[in-house]
């Protein structure tokens, strides 16, 4: 499609040839044989006047509002989600960690492992529920926690080394003795029969 710019109240009539196909726009009258269509009526003069002064208000209000923007202050940004905005101890994290940790307590004391899933589920829970300063400030204390290992009920796993298998001493394997031989087979001292 062309761009059409509307001069006056002139109308704007499409003209299309029926054997190419193109199409022209114009705003006097088809040549013989295009198939015409108005696509933009004649304006009166009360249009344009009317057209014209809506533009201008639009203008105008546009032009208000930037002024009011620019006056206001800058908006501050809300602040992050997460840890800012809730307390570390109140949060859908902590509150995770601490199921966790508590299901991680109720498990046998004996089993091997236990030891070992509770402490990851405290250190889950310290820093889920902590602020960085006192999760720090609480690693610094407990650089000098005895091992996991160490605790109540904690049975250690009994390791069994099997002894090594003795070896037996090398002999060479004497040859049977053979006692009566015939064309076929030779037989030893035991009566047992060997090919020849």
């Amino acid at each position: 499609m062309f761009g059409v710019t509307l001069a006056g109240n002139a109308q704007v009539i499409r003209c299309t040839d029926p054997v190419t196909g193109s199409v022209t726009y114009t705003d006097a009258d088809c040549t013989q044989g295009q198939s015409r269509k108005e696509v933009a009526p004649r304006q009166t003069p009360e249009d344009i006047q009317r057209q014209y002064e809506q533009a201008r208000e639009a203008l105008r209000m546009q032009r208000e509002q930037q002024q009011v923007q620019a006056a206001q202050p800058p908006a501050t940004p809300p602040p992050a989600a997460g840890r800012d905005t809730v307390e570390p101890s109140q949060s859908a994290q902590c509150l995770q960690a601490r199921a966790v940790l508590q299901g991680a307590m109720a498990l046998d004391p004996t089993l091997y492992d236990t030891n070992t899933r509770i402490a990851a589920a405290q250190d889950n829970a310290d820093l889920a529920c902590l602020t960085p300063a006192e999760y720090a400030r609480l690693q610094r204390r407990t650089n000098n926690r005895p091992p996991v290992y160490v605790g109540p009920g904690y049975v250690p796993p009994v390791i069994v080394v099997p002894p090594p298998h003795p070896q037996r001493p090398h002999r060479a394997e004497r040859k049977p003795e053979m006692v009566n031989c015939n064309v076929f087979r030779c037989y030893d001292a035991q009566g047992r029969s060997y090919p020849r």
